[in-house]
């Protein structure tokens, strides 16, 4: 797994990784390989910033939270604060927030006004 950070001579793998915040090697969450295949696939830095960002959530989302005799560890809050950084960089690169709406399971144009009750 190959780690690049260095910000006197910024690369676009080096805006990804200070973007999302992986910059101590020991703990890196992503190597430049992947980050490079991220910014191939997504054909900026800062749409990749956001894809890592989502990557992140995905990740820790599917963790289970733990406990065990005194230690207690739950990944709700780590998941909250990268929505919140997500929502922030969005909005920092100028890109559109993901939104969703409800579609009707019947046809609007009958004259059913309620779903059905299965």
């Amino acid at each position: 797994m190959t780690f690049t950070y260095t910000p006197a001579a910024a690369t676009d793998i080096t805006r990804v990784r200070f973007h999302v915040g992986d910059t101590v090697e020991d703990a890196a969450i992503f190597s430049d390989e992947e980050i490079q295949f991220v910014i191939d696939e997504e054909s900026t830095w800062q749409k990749a910033v956001i894809e890592c960002l989502t990557t992140i959530i995905a990740k820790l989302s599917a963790e289970p939270d733990m406990k065990a005799d005194w230690l207690s560890v739950s990944l709700g809050r780590s998941v909250k604060g990268y929505q919140s950084l997500l929502t922030a960089k969005r909005r920092k690169f100028g890109l559109p927030a993901v939104t969703g709406g409800t579609v009707a399971t019947y046809r609007s144009d009958s004259l059913q006004t309620e779903a059905p009750d299965w």
